[in-house]
């Protein structure tokens, strides 16, 4: 009886089965074992790997936050279960210690950004006792599948040739629907025919590799999406970087320039277009000699050439020949990596009021050395002085009246008194004296003023002065007339300098309707003193009389003026009352007026009053002077007084005496300038002593000591070398007669 195909294929696919089973299982349960250990391993490689990236760019970037959150987030994850995060200083960032088992897999590694800088350390702990029960599991499944294939192949052979071609087929088919819609799962057919099994294979490595291709395209997908992401943020942290630099750049106060090799500015910051009130189209591509210096060629100290050249920071000082302004530039250098020179950097700031405030402050400081030495000057001149009048006062005295030895001694009177006039006024204008404003006729100020100018004017200038002599009083500080003299007869001077000419002076009265003083609010029309100094210079130009009375607006050249010349004149004249006009033509000359009010008629004295006798003493007084014939003039001078004199040329001795009889004297008259102690220090000495001593404290010049000064310490009087016989006589009544 022939065996039926189904009954001999069910016998022989049946033992095919079992022993193909027994194989296929060990095969298996051995490839099974491998490949899970290797995805397991390759999945923790892959799981660290992916770890370290994102800590490493984390602690590179310092943000901490991040930093913990994702630690959080990765100890979360099942497999792991111990995790320790460490800087690259190895300080602890987060440490979960794992529990100990043998299941634990510890990985560690170090974090290098870029594959250079340390940034960190990671150590992560991996739990494979999932990947264990799994591998049991697929040796359970196994050992079952074993079984059931040895049980169920007689069972199911007829089933399984009824379904020998159409299930795999119809397996296959929905397997290919699978992968055309996205799902790379293989056919789970069993063993078929060659031709079928081709087939399944065909279509298995084919699943397989779309499965493949896909996974590198979503892992290419997310690194570049990753990238995109880098990229984005670079920008933007390079976008904010170039914002702060231009908001840097822009908020500096001196005006900064860039420049290349040809010396054009390629960029400028805000201070440098509000400077030049300039746009920007008209400074970048512009030399910065043109800008800076307003030339059309590099000046011959220029900082730039020297930086281009020798490649090092320079400075220099410049002056812009339009604008006038004075500009303080430091040029540096800008190098790539390789130390070549790819632009510099012009750092510039105006320092235009610094120079003219260092200019004034010289000329401050030369002013107060002129009066230190005045000061000094006129102390030896005042002690010169006192013993001439002194003694020409007493030998008129002792001469007959009417004699010829009076008439000349009177002469001699009458000069040392002009000379002792013309050292105040010299202390005066070099302002060691403070002045006070009083009653003054200007005929003789004015044309002491011009004895002052004349020596300083050269002789291609003619002075003609037209001074009337009987002008009104004008209530007013006599130095401050000397300035205005002086300034505007300078001013003339400067005009007339290189070509010489005519300087005009006139002083007379004139009187001021309302009408005549329209334009001039400030001022109430009347009697005026008019004050005229012209000059035959080429004139003011119409364009800039406006500004002439400006501070420091000046025509002159650096280091000829400081613009305060006429702004003082102007100022002195309005805070009299009066007002100051110009007469200009443009090349024909200049006039300035100064008109100055007339104070009202004042009380004339009487000429016929009798001149009241000297007054006289029989006071005992201790006199201090440690010049010699100052100190003889001064005794006799107050014997003939009627008063007992006791004289010491020196402080310290005058102090012992007056400590061993301090009851002895009742009147004090001692010099200021004195060596060992000067008289103010003696007159203190004096006070502790004997408190109600009176004292007269006498100086030729000081700076130290003041009257008010003197009078707060106790001092009862302050007399100024040298002093009249009638002058000390009347102070010293009153000094006694008030005790």
């Amino acid at each position: 009886m022939r065996k039926s195909l189904r009954h001999d294929l069910s016998t022989r696919i049946g033992l095919v089965i079992l022993c193909i089973s027994i194989v296929i299982g060990a095969v298996y349960y051995f490839f099974s074992i491998r490949f899970y250990e290797n995805e397991f391993n390759s999945y923790i490689n892959k799981q660290t790997e992916n770890i370290s990236n994102t800590f490493t760019m984390q602690l590179w970037l310092f943000d901490l936050s991040t930093t913990l959150k994702l630690c959080d987030l990765i100890f979360s994850t099942p497999e792991i279960t111990g995790l320790r995060l460490l800087d690259h200083k190895k300080k602890v960032i987060f440490e979960q210690k794992p529990s100990k088992t043998r299941t634990n897999i510890h990985i560690n590694k170090e974090l290098h950004y870029e594959g250079k800088d340390l940034v960190g350390y990671l150590d992560i702990y991996y739990s494979n006792i999932s990947w264990k029960q799994q591998r049991n599991n697929i040796l359970f499944i196994g050992v079952c599948m074993v079984l059931g294939i040895i049980l169920g192949s007689f069972l199911l052979i007829n089933i399984l040739l009824k379904r020998y071609l159409a299930k795999p087929l119809a397996n296959l088919q929905d397997s290919m629907n699978e992968l055309a819609q996205g799902n790379y799962y293989q056919s789970e057919l069993v063993e078929q025919k060659t031709e079928i099994q081709n087939i399944i294979d065909t279509f298995n490595n084919l699943a397989l590799n779309l499965k493949q291709r896909d996974e590198e395209i979503y892992r290419k997908t997310g690194d570049l999406k990753k990238e995109i992401i880098e990229r984005q943020n670079t920008e933007n942290l390079l976008r904010q970087s170039q914002q702060q630099w231009e908001r840097t750049f822009n908020a500096m106060s001196d005006m900064i320039t860039i420049h290349n090799s040809d010396m054009e500015i390629l960029q400028a910051n805000k201070a440098t277009f509000d400077f030049f009130q300039l746009k920007v189209e008209d400074v970048i591509g512009k030399h910065c000699y043109e800008l800076f210096r307003g030339v059309n060629e590099p000046c011959s100290n220029c900082s730039d050439l020297q930086t281009l050249k020798n490649n090092t920071v320079n400075d220099t000082t410049i002056t812009h020949k339009k604008l006038g302004n004075i500009f303080h530039i430091i040029s540096s250098p800008v190098s790539d990596v390789k130390g070549e020179l790819l632009h510099t950097v012009h750092i510039t700031r105006d320092i235009t009021n610094q120079e003219r405030m260092k200019a004034e402050l010289f000329q401050a400081h030369k002013i107060e050395a002129i009066g230190t030495l005045a000061g000094g000057i006129a102390h030896d001149f005042n002690n010169i002085l006192a013993a001439i009048l002194g003694y020409a006062e007493m030998a008129r005295d002792d001469s007959p009246r009417g004699s010829t030895v009076v008439k000349d001694l009177d002469k001699v009177l009458e000069a040392g008194n002009r000379a002792k006039g013309l050292v105040q006024q010299i202390l005066s204008f070099s302002r060691q004296n403070n002045t006070e404003k009083h009653p003054l006729q200007l005929t003789s100020v004015v044309e002491e003023a011009i004895k002052m100018l004349r020596p300083s004017l050269p002789a291609t200038i003619e002075i003609n002065q037209n001074i009337e002599s009987n002008v009104g009083l004008i209530f007013a500080d006599p130095t401050q007339i000397h300035q205005i003299v002086m300034n505007l007869g300078t001013n003339a001077f400067h005009a007339m300098e290189e070509t010489g000419g005519k300087l005009d002076i006139l002083l007379k009265e004139t009187i001021l309707s309302a009408e005549d003083l329209a334009h001039e609010p400030g001022a109430k029309a009347g009697t005026f003193v008019q004050l005229s100094i012209c000059d035959s210079g080429p004139g003011i130009a119409p364009d800039i009389r406006e500004n002439i009375f400006d501070p420091y607006f000046t025509t002159k050249e650096t280091g000829k003026g400081t613009g305060l010349g006429l702004s003082i004149v102007h100022g002195i004249v309005k805070n009299y009352g009066g007002f100051v006009s110009l007469d200009s033509k443009f090349r024909e000359g200049t006039t300035f007026h100064v008109f100055l009010p007339v104070m009202e008629e004042p009380t004339q004295p009487d000429e016929n009053k009798i001149i009241e006798q000297v007054p006289v003493g029989k006071e005992r007084i201790l006199f201090i002077d440690d010049e010699k014939v100052l100190a003889d003039m001064g005794k006799d001078m107050l014997e003939r007084l009627g008063y007992h004199v006791t004289v010491r040329n020196s402080s310290i001795e005058a102090l012992t005496i007056f400590q061993n009889q301090p009851d002895q004297f009742e009147l004090i008259i001692t010099d200021q300038t004195m060596p060992g102690m000067t008289g103010y220090d003696l007159a203190e000495q004096m006070l502790q002593i004997r408190p109600d001593i009176p004292i007269i404290l006498c100086t030729g010049y000081s700076t130290i000591i003041s009257e008010e000064k003197s009078k707060s310490l106790g001092i009862k009087e302050f007399a100024f070398k040298p002093i009249a016989k009638r002058d000390i006589a009347v102070l010293i009544r009153k000094v006694l007669d008030t005790q």
